[in-house]
């Protein structure tokens, strides 16, 4: 990596967690907007969020480091095909939460036109840009809400009024959700929950008293698909684990918890199905020694990737001191 690229990254990631999610979302938007302009937030706030989704699985912030250069160097084609790739992994990681992000990946598996290969390549380059690797593993946006802030920037105060739709700030629903302080154990329900900052608060609650947030029942709903999709991902970059049910439905009812309990196995099943097809068919090129196909993908990436720096200069003859080789009792 470049020391220019590695000084511009450090300067792009402000001290304040909040401050740094506020940066993106406004970067974001404004390349949104200014390279397509149409009314599906759901796909820029789709490209931050497997952003997101990646710094939080990295091993180490090298590589990490590594991938985001090669990722600002791909071309429109290039980085729609990563895109697809990331939702690909996340939705063989966490199944259950498929019928809620469904929202954010469909279009995906759509036939896409250029000027929405180039809005979403504008978008992710944005977020590159301002950093959204620049917080990384699970503590990296394990505090702040980045998708949520990213939905009150994308969606105007028009727009939000005219479908009765008010977003509580952050501060108030962390302060709310730190209240509650549930003990290990316990199910939380949230029948209102947005992208789900007050989940947030509580976990972070239970974390300052020593508790472990994954050992709870972690229950969200809202009735905007969008926010629910949001908030599935939101319940993953916090680390509240396994044991979360995120719906979609009328809060005011019970029944959206039965349908998300319902559509979360059924989604669970699918996946489970799907990689004893796809061990099957590595068993079967294994035994037949057929070449592991390379996808367009792996060909973009390697293109993309940035060329090693070159090797030092061979010494100057007229430079050598011998004598001091001699003494120190080595060649090289």
């Amino acid at each position: 990596m470049t020391t220019t690229t590695m000084a511009r990254r450090a300067n792009a990631v402000p001290s304040d967690p909040r401050e740094h999610a506020r940066s993106i979302a406004e970067a974001v938007d404004e390349a949104w907007h200014s390279r397509y302009g149409g009314s599906r937030i759901e796909v820029p706030m789709s490209v931050v969020a497997a952003l997101a989704l990646v710094a939080r699985e990295a091993p180490d912030g090298d590589q990490l480091d590594r991938l985001g250069e090669t990722a600002e160097r791909l071309n429109h084609d290039g980085f729609w095909l990563l895109v697809q790739r990331l939702w690909c992994e996340f939705a063989a990681l966490r199944p259950d939460l498929n019928p809620r992000t469904k929202h954010l990946w469909y279009w995906i598996d759509e036939e896409p036109d250029e000027t929405t290969k180039r809005a979403v390549h504008a978008v992710g380059q944005a977020a590159l840009r301002r950093g959204v690797f620049g917080r990384w593993g699970p503590d990296g946006w394990g505090g702040t809400d980045l998708l949520g802030m990213l939905l009150q920037t994308m969606k105007s105060h028009g727009g939000r009024k005219g479908i009765g739709q008010f977003l509580t700030p952050e501060s108030v629903t962390l302060l709310l959700g730190r209240m509650v302080a549930p003990d290990e154990g316990a199910r939380i329900l949230e029948p209102c929950a947005g992208t789900g900052t007050m989940l947030l608060g509580a976990a972070q609650a239970m974390r300052e008293n020593g508790l472990d947030p994954t050992k709870c029942e972690w229950w969200a709903n809202d009735l905007d698909p969008l926010a629910a999709a949001l908030c599935a991902v939101n319940l993953h970059l916090w680390g509240l684990g396994w044991r979360v049910v995120v719906g979609c439905g009328d809060g005011l009812q019970d029944v959206w918890m039965h349908e998300a309990l319902r559509d979360r196995q059924v989604a669970i099943d699918e996946m489970t199905r799907a990689w004893q097809q796809a061990r099957q068919i590595a068993a079967v090129r294994h035994l037949l020694d057929l070449p592991t196909p390379q996808s367009e993908l792996d060909r973009a990436l390697r293109r993309a990737a940035p060329k090693p720096p070159p090797p030092p200069p061979a010494p100057d003859s007229s430079t050598f001191d011998a004598d001091a080789v001699f003494r120190q009792g080595r060649l090289f």
